[in-house]
């Protein structure tokens, strides 16, 4: 009975990463045609920044599956919660080092960021499973 759930829930995930990786597509060109080429680079940024760090905390949490595995499962969370963390603050310090002009574009960055992230958090709700 787990299993099927499992594999639900997986599939969930990547409709949520596929979700995200389009947003972050899409939302530098809207931002770059309406605004121009600097914000829809710091627009791409931000939304990769997001986009990147949470497929990479998909990959951690759904490595395993099954209940006897519940302590793995547990343990890949807490870690893919972490690394992603690690993911986000290595990127947007490395962003704001190498890219100096990345500071005038710093709202653009950070909203993309939080669209991103938003995204994630509301396409299981309009998701049909």
């Amino acid at each position: 009975m787990s299993k099927p759930e499992t594999l639900s829930r997986r599939r969930l995930a990547a409709v949520v990463i596929g979700a995200q990786a389009l947003t972050a597509l899409i939302l530098p060109l809207i931002v770059w045609g309406a605004v121009g080429k600097e914000a829809g680079l710091a627009t791409a940024a931000g939304g990769s920044i997001a986009a990147i760090a949470n497929g990479y905390f998909a990959l951690r949490a759904f490595q395993y599956s099954g209940a006897r595995a519940s302590p793995l499962i547990l343990k890949s969370m807490y870690r893919g919660e972490a690394g992603k963390l690690i993911i986000v603050i290595v990127l947007m310090i490395a962003t704001f080092h190498w890219w100096p002009t990345a500071r005038d574009f710093a709202t653009y960055l950070f909203s993309a960021f939080f669209v991103v992230y938003c995204c994630g958090l509301l396409v299981p709700f309009f998701a049909r499973h």
